[in-house]
């Protein structure tokens, strides 16, 4: 077995890898080479930053990482590990960290961070044998979205002028890796941003992806709460996408308002949960 990173693997070859990877997983999934690329786009992975383990000269497992900056500390991201099969049970994950961990203590990283689904007991063990811990818990929503009353006193339009302080002041909780500001900004050219608002005044937005049918960010001013706001916005992105099921990932469950307001007004189910899982490395 040899590890090094994923600098110079096809797209192609990840994609087989991944799928394959994922094929059996606790909720098995298939991605298109288009969706792929997409998820790499959108969570700024870096191929770099990226470890593979390679069995001669053929890629079995994979820990796909990014790296950003925030109040001071240098945070990695995995948005992804796989391993094949038919390569499980040799201790993969642990060898791609033991490579990779090195390279990013000399870059000065200070954080590992992940997520992994609530109820796979074995990954948690693994990555709590690896020095992670629990630091909150994610609630994962699908479905379509039920078409409710709009509010005509707001208009909604696209958002084009991203004025991030206004934005995150609208926020409870701060949005996992995937809806953060820095996956989002710049913002992709695939994602549509919907404002809606009282006259000139913004007073609530949301972030949408056709490609992968996702909802990024979905926030409203505090003052202008529980007035069908945010029924409103979800309605526009209904419409946009002919009431096609969407997701909305990794809502903090502290926020009881929030999940309160996607099962019960626009009529998506927590099909699933996650741990947000942190390793410090200095």
């Amino acid at each position: 077995m040899e590890f090094k990173t994923l600098a110079h693997v096809a797209i192609d070859e990840l994609l087989a890898v991944f799928n394959l990877s994922f094929s059996d997983y606790v909720i098995p999934f298939h991605l298109t080479k288009e969706m792929l690329t997409s998820k790499i786009a959108a969570e700024k992975l870096d191929m770099n930053l990226s470890v593979g383990t390679f069995d001669e000269g053929l890629l079995v497992g994979f820990i796909l990482q990014a790296e950003k900056i925030e109040n001071g500390k240098k945070i990695i991201y995995n948005g992804g590990t796989g391993v094949i099969p038919e390569s499980r049970g040799k201790g993969l994950v642990r060898k791609m960290y033991d490579f990779i961990i090195p390279i990013l203590k000399e870059r000065d990283a200070d954080i590992l961070l992940l997520e992994v689904i609530e109820g796979n007991e074995k990954a948690i063990r693994a990555y709590e044998n690896l020095g992670f811990n629990t630091v909150r818990r994610l609630l994962c929503f699908n479905g379509n979205i039920t078409q409710g009353k709009r509010n005509n006193d707001v208009s909604v339009k696209a958002l084009k002028d991203f004025q991030w302080k206004t934005l995150c002041s609208f926020w409870d909780i701060e949005p996992s890796w995937q809806g953060s500001v820095y996956a989002l900004d710049p913002m992709p050219e695939s994602y549509t941003a919907l404002g809606a608002y009282e006259g000139e005044k913004l007073v609530g937005y949301i972030v949408y992806s056709a490609t992968a049918k996702k909802v990024y960010q979905i926030a409203v001013d505090k003052s202008y709460r529980k007035q069908g706001i945010g029924t409103t916005l979800f309605n526009a992105i209904g419409e946009q996408n002919e009431w096609q099921s969407i997701s909305l990932n990794n809502v903090d469950d502290s926020s009881e308002n929030t999940s309160t307001f996607l099962s019960e007004k626009i009529g998506l189910k927590n099909w699933l949960s996650q741990f947000e899982m942190k390793r410090l490395l200095n």
